[in-house]
């Protein structure tokens, strides 16, 4: 079963936006600035950055860590 809710995605744009968020493992290298992420740092559930809002939010972020937390966690579309 598929759970359906709504996140609210700030600014509303006239097109659609997909978001597809995916856990990653590092395996080495290092991060170089780039055109689109200028920067990045591991950080804990209760301790959430400033974020770059019209690309993610905060309620994104905790989804994230729910479904990190969940062993049972179920795909989730809006």
């Amino acid at each position: 079963m598929v759970k359906m809710f709504m996140i609210v995605n700030v600014p509303e744009y006239v097109y659609g936006v997909c978001k597809i968020f995916v856990l990653c493992r590092v395996h080495g290298g290092e991060f170089v600035k780039n055109i689109e992420t200028t920067g990045f740092e591991y950080f804990a559930e209760n301790e959430i950055p400033n974020l770059a809002l019209a690309k993610n939010n905060e309620e994104q972020v905790k989804m994230c860590f729910r479904a990190y937390n969940d062993p049972n966690w179920e795909v989730e579309f809006d």
